[in-house]
């Protein structure tokens, strides 16, 4: 079916944009040399400027999350009014299946069982694939013989496979899923406004205080019905077994997620997150039809409200495997790759959220500011995620590389020096993150040569980051924007290889429902 013209062209957009950006300067080194370097310039001055900010907002993130971390929530809870009002509350944990290990289910069911809430208001669900059918069962048989008498409830769904207008991804199973806890919901008469519903990957293991600190901003916000909940994503899970440059991948992944939860006007669904059971109804659960349903998942809250929907941080973490192939170093940087181009298909976020904009104002007559400034944001985001390094990097330095005569100039003597102090000033903030590195982390384990294979990493890690930026950055977001610039639409979720790994976690011990 051919899409609407209007969409193309704003499907268009970010490709448009982020291919001009990079060849626009490439161009005018021949031709305006001069004007590209002070283009370069003022460029670097904005994303130093833009440095800083995020420094700053890395180390209110770290704070805010030490102080949620050691806040006994549910004691919090106990204070509110009426009294007891919390046990209103039940909460539905999602987690999606699609070929996983059965230790990898373990560890994240054994780390829910875990948590410091009465587990007699949890309803664990297991949300098989069916094109995983018979392994899917398995994993059912032996979790629920482990944990289902642990819960109050352990559910098991089965999506259908390949059902007519659905992607092959999460979005599906885990949609199928929350209607078939929907249905439950009702049969037990539970409102659906007192069920919390989080969303999960296989692997993610919640922190023993995720569902205290939930259940504590869900009450304590004037209208949760409206409000997504996203805690924080940390891949530490197998931190010290993926190579050093996934590692700063991983740790960047948490820390932007850090820095996104102490700006809540900007911060996305992003992975896990929750969300009350009135809310899916009202957006009829998940999108079937990307392979993004996390951040897409906003934007459909944002306009089934009619703009009256934003995102509360919970600076509990929620523990992530990183990426990590069993075949080997180049096929777990091949994994990251995909991994990263299926995050960057948020580009097609651009559109159908400029879509519903208009739609909105044909049906009401007014868009809100916050709608239009927010579009601006995504579109500025992903342009900036495909091209920022590569512009820093490598086209900064082309007009003088081109341009013998500009070399003799003023400006392009001068230029060097200035622009690789800029450059040089901006990245003290790859400081701060190492520090905070050295306290987040989890102890790493004892092995010869241990202190000297840290040291080394420690001196890779600067030259390392920028390769990161433009291979694992730009290039997949590139990948994807130009994709969609052509209709070359991407409909299969690609299942990311993690090995799971508990060496920095003790095995908690499983208490029963109380």
């Amino acid at each position: 079916m051919k899409l609407p013209t209007r969409q193309r062209l704003f499907e268009i957009l970010p490709g448009l944009l982020s291919w001009s950006s990079l060849l626009l300067p490439l161009i005018f080194s021949f031709v305006y040399p001069a004007a590209v370097l002070l283009f370069v310039l003022i460029y670097a001055m904005y994303w130093f400027l833009k440095a800083l900010i995020m420094s700053y907002h890395l180390i209110v993130g770290y704070r805010a999350y030490k102080r949620a971390v050691g806040t006994d929530w549910m004691a919090k809870l106990t204070t509110l009014t009426p009294k007891e009002k919390w046990r209103d509350i039940w909460h539905v944990v999602i987690f999606p299946e699609l070929k996983e290990e059965l230790s990898t289910l373990e560890s994240s069911f054994q780390a829910l069982a875990s948590s410091r809430y009465p587990l007699d208001r949890v309803i664990a669900v297991l949300a098989v694939e069916g094109r995983d059918h018979e392994n899917g069962w398995m994993l059912a048989r032996a979790l629920r013989k482990k944990f289902g008498r642990v819960f109050a409830d352990f559910l098991v769904t089965e999506h259908p496979a390949d059902l007519p207008g659905e992607v092959r991804g999460k979005g599906p199973n885990i949609t199928w899923a929350g209607k078939r806890v929907a249905t439950y919901i009702a049969r037990k008469r539970i409102p659906p406004e007192n069920v919390v519903v989080t969303t999960v990957d296989a692997d993610n293991r919640v922190h023993e205080q995720y569902l205290a600190a939930l259940t504590y901003a869900y009450l304590t916000d004037p209208d949760p019905i409206r409000k997504s909940f996203q805690p924080i994503s940390m891949y530490f899970n197998n931190i010290w077994q993926i190579p050093i440059v996934i590692r700063l991948l991983s740790l960047g992944s948490s820390f932007w997620q850090m820095i996104e939860s102490s700006r809540p006007h900007r911060l996305r669904n992003f992975s896990a997150h929750a969300q009350s059971l009135k809310t899916l109804l009202d957006t009829n659960f998940w999108s079937v039809r990307t392979i993004v349903e996390d951040g897409h998942q906003f934007w459909r809250t944002y306009f089934a409200y009619e703009g009256h929907h934003s995102v509360v941080p919970i600076y509990v973490p929620v523990y992530q495997d990183a990426v990590l192939s069993p075949q080997g170093f180049w096929a777990t940087v091949n994994a990251q790759y995909l991994q990263r181009r299926r995050w960057a298909w948020g580009a097609s976020d651009v559109a159908y959220t400029a879509e519903h904009l208009i739609r909105l104002y044909q049906r009401t007559g007014r868009i809100p500011w916050h709608g239009i400034l927010q579009w601006l944001r995504l579109v500025e985001g992903q342009v900036s995620l495909a091209t920022t390094s590569l512009v820093l990097a490598v086209f900064g330095w082309l007009p003088v590389l081109l341009n013998d005569e500009l070399r003799l100039t003023v400006l392009g003597a001068k230029f060097p020096l200035v622009y690789s102090r800029i450059l040089t000033i901006a990245s003290g903030g790859l400081l701060i993150t190492m520090i905070l590195t050295a306290r987040l982390l989890p102890q790493r384990p004892r092995r010869r040569l241990g202190r000297l294979t840290t040291f080394g990493e420690w001196l890779l890690t600067p030259l390392l980051i920028p390769v990161n930026n433009v291979f694992f950055g730009c290039l997949p977001a590139l990948d994807a924007q130009t994709r969609l610039l052509f209709g070359k639409y991407m409909t299969t979720f690609n299942v990311t290889p993690k090995m799971t790994a508990t060496i920095h976690q003790p095995s908690p011990v499983v208490h029963p429902a109380r």
